[in-house]
């Protein structure tokens, strides 16, 4: 079997696939970002819904560059191990690792912060360009990811964190539908290991039909979650979801409510189960 005829069955297959594609997109990402900073004046400026100030959240974002860089580089290098089974969940050591990165990345002045973004980003990518595509490399927050992976969810940091600071400063910000179809593989790929407590006693599934892209179901049953490619051989699910991608995306970031989507005929939902939709965007704690 060649490498162009292998099947591929879920997310992080897909994120495998688009690789080349997402780390173009991920350098053009934080490209744009670097340039808004640079536009803005108002370090200080809150960010809304976040307990950050516009420096503070792009300091984030170049720690998390230079984290993942970092567990790509010490991989390639030898120097990982198995990964070793977490603590807490991914939410509750990623507050802990967001923390250290504003100690470790000091700097507050936004013009400042988008040289060091860029050099953060193009460091990145030159480990993620000499990295094993199929290693599984434990990141800060517990989450065991491939390099594809990494890249889908640093692009999601880039775009998603990009709208948080236009927000902030009052500025425009676009996020390409071609952008979040690179970034939702990655999402729903960790989604599982995001699940809330609640959905302990749920057991449902659903199909998410992704406008433009791939359609993957998803499937609760009491405390754990898979997330497989759609075929013909699938299972129906409980219900259908059909969402426009950046729609999906933000929901899933928590930076939007589904009503406004469904308002706008951006998400829809169907199936033997249709009023199911209402619990998807609930069973996940944000990324």
């Amino acid at each position: 079997m060649t490498a162009a005829s292998i099947p591929f069955t879920g997310p992080a297959d897909d994120t495998r696939r688009l690789h080349r594609d997402t780390r173009e997109a991920l350098r053009a990402a934080a490209g744009r970002t670097a340039d808004l900073l640079r536009r803005s004046d108002e370090p200080a400026a809150p960010v809304p819904g976040l307990i950050w100030t516009t420096a503070e959240t792009a300091a984030h974002m170049v720690g998390e560059l230079r984290d993942y860089a970092q567990g790509l580089t010490r991989h390639t290098a030898g120097y990982m191990t198995h990964p070793n089974s977490p603590t807490e969940s991914p939410s509750r050591m990623g507050a802990a690792v967001n923390a250290r990165q504003l100690v470790e990345v000091p700097e507050r002045d936004v013009r400042r912060l988008a040289d060091l973004l860029e050099e953060a980003a193009e460091g990145y990518l030159a480990a993620a360009a000499a990295a094993d595509e199929s290693a599984a490399i434990q990141v800060a927050n517990g989450l065991v990811l491939s390099p594809p992976e990494m890249t889908s969810l640093l692009l999601g940091e880039q775009v998603v964190h990009g709208l948080d600071i236009a927000r902030a400063v009052g500025a425009k910000w676009h996020i390409d539908p071609h952008d979040a179809l690179l970034v939702i593989p990655g999402a729903l790929s960790v989604a599982p290991q995001y699940l809330r407590r609640s959905a302990a006693l749920t057991r449902v599934s659903f199909e998410l039909r992704i406008r433009g892209g791939n359609a993957y179901r998803m499937a609760v049953d009491h405390g754990s979650a898979t997330v497989t490619t759609v075929t013909a051989a699938c299972e129906k699910s409980d219900c259908v979801i059909t969402a426009d991608p950046v729609a999906f995306l933000l929901l899933g970031y928590g930076r939007i409510s589904q009503w406004s989507p469904i308002l706008r005929g951006r998400l829809r939902a169907g199936g033997r189960k249709p009023w199911k939709a209402m619990k998807f965007a609930t069973m996940m704690s944000s990324p």
